[in-house]
């Protein structure tokens, strides 16, 4: 059990050397620091007082209902960093993570339920909870990639057409630029998880709740083998969904910007 006075008195200190370090080099930021930690402070209060309460009920319709509630948000949030301005795209985004996270998350449930007997919030949440953060990322890149495809090889995806490719065959090329971006990127978030910093973290963490370490370490390469997988499958899901909402009734490419 972590010591609540000695972690709040630690916390102070560690707020008031930034601050003290800012006067003694005349950059006036303390403003701006302390609306960053204020806007901390809420969301970390809200997020975990939503995740005391699911672990305490422990009930499984709750978990999945929050977990549903964090997929939305995870689709909102791949519209906003695709930079993509129609609210349509968020159909597909919506499909490939229900699809990548169920599929890792499901199977990850196993591991749970082998090892305990029965489902439990408190492994259930974080690993939604990890595959809905790492898959988003991963994806939002990839349908960038695709849809900057379609603006930018209106030319190419004719004369494919022209030459006597099927529609499937035109959009082959973007299909494979989106999955190409999505490989890339899941590996270097795979790498970079094993990195000193996070990989530390998390599996102390794990540790802490009570793993062995051999159980950590297995734990933790599993969840970075299925974030991997989560992202690669949500991208070729939505990609396959986002085809019916970039052509016409006539096979023509519609206007993405």
């Amino acid at each position: 059990m972590v010591n609540l006075w000695i972690a709040l008195t630690l916390g102070v200190i560690f707020i008031i050397i930034p601050i003290v370090v800012m006067g003694m080099a005349g950059v006036n930021m303390v403003g701006k620091m302390m609306k960053g930690l204020f806007s901390m402070a809420l969301r970390v209060g809200i997020i975990g007082s939503i995740v005391y309460w699911l672990v305490q009920w422990d009930s499984i319709a709750l978990d999945i209902v929050f977990v549903i509630i964090m997929l939305f948000y995870s689709a909102i949030e791949v519209k906003v960093k695709a930079r993509l301005r129609s609210t349509s795209y968020v159909l597909p985004a919506i499909a490939g993570l229900f699809v990548g996270t169920m599929l890792t998350g499901v199977g990850m449930s196993l591991v749970n339920i082998t090892s305990l007997g029965a489902l439990s919030a408190r492994f259930l949440l974080p690993v939604f909870a990890i595959l809905l953060t790492g898959t988003p990322d991963v994806l939002a890149r990839a349908l960038s990639m695709y849809y900057a495809g379609l603006r930018h090889h209106n030319q190419f995806y004719y004369y494919m057409l022209g030459n006597g490719a099927t529609h499937h065959e035109a959009l082959g090329y973007l299909t494979r630029r989106a999955v190409q971006q999505a490989v890339t990127r899941g590996i270097s978030a795979m790498v970079g998880g094993t990195s000193v910093g996070a990989g530390a973290v998390m599996m102390w963490a794990m540790i802490m709740g009570g793993m062995t370490v051999v159980d950590a370490v297995v734990l933790f390469v599993l969840l970075l083998f299925g974030v991997f997988c989560s992202s690669i499958v949500a991208t070729v899901v939505a990609v396959k969904v986002a085809r019916r909402y970039s052509l016409d009734a006539y096979g023509r490419m519609k206007n993405t910007k």
